[in-house]
């Protein structure tokens, strides 16, 4: 009989025993787990900045420099200025440039007065000396004059046009895009033709370079 509750007892408890070993090999070994991490944001409590000198170098740098001699009125553009083709850099003072325009207009009107008067001469000559009422000797004279006259005309006007273009040169442009990077000249100071006034960086050619701290 005792051995009977005993036996009843022992399979009574062994569903509860499965379940205890059941539960115990659940358990998950946290060396075999990741490890978890807190993520968290951060932030600066100050914003800092840094200051750097430096220069502008260029791979392409046009000198510049009027055509023709002068004083300079205007200075158009700074240092580390970004300029466009075409845009003015420099200015002359053109007011002896356009005296000196009008000058050759009036000599341009003189010499063509003397071209036609010549040229006058000489055809009314060449009727002349066909009918034998003057000489060889002074139609060629003659022509000879209004030869000379119609190239002095020409010569005049030739200079005329290259005073007019000074005109036009007395305004210094940018050759190309780009960036100023000196200018060698101030207003009121005399130049001459040729002479450097600005240095400019052509295009993306420009690189900064900064001074180490």
């Amino acid at each position: 009989m005792l051995r009977l509750k005993t036996a009843t007892i022992a399979i009574c408890l062994l569903p509860l025993a499965l379940v205890a070993c059941g539960d115990a090999s659940g358990v998950k070994d946290p060396r075999t787990q990741p490890p978890l991490v807190r993520v968290a944001a951060v932030t600066s409590g100050t914003d800092s900045a840094r200051a750097f000198t430096g220069v502008v170098i260029a791979r392409v740098q046009s000198d510049l420099g009027f055509r023709v001699s002068g004083k300079i009125l205007e200075r158009l553009v700074d240092t580390g200025q970004t300029v466009k083709r075409g845009q003015p850099l420099m200015r002359l003072d053109s007011v002896d440039l356009g005296l000196q325009a009008q000058a050759q207009q009036q000599a341009v009107a003189a010499a063509r007065a003397r071209a036609k008067q010549t040229a006058d001469d000489e055809a009314r000559y060449r009727g002349l000396v066909s009918s034998g009422a003057v000489s060889a000797s002074t139609y060629d004279q003659i022509k000879a004059a209004a030869d000379t006259a119609k190239a002095d005309l020409s010569a005049a006007q030739a200079q005329a046009n290259v005073t007019q273009n000074a005109m036009s040169y007395a305004v210094l442009l940018a050759d190309a895009d780009g960036v100023v990077v000196n200018t060698l000249a101030e207003p009121g100071q005399v130049v001459s033709a040729g002479q450097v006034v600005v240095q400019l960086a052509r295009g993306r050619s420009a690189r900064g370079h900064c001074a180490s701290a």
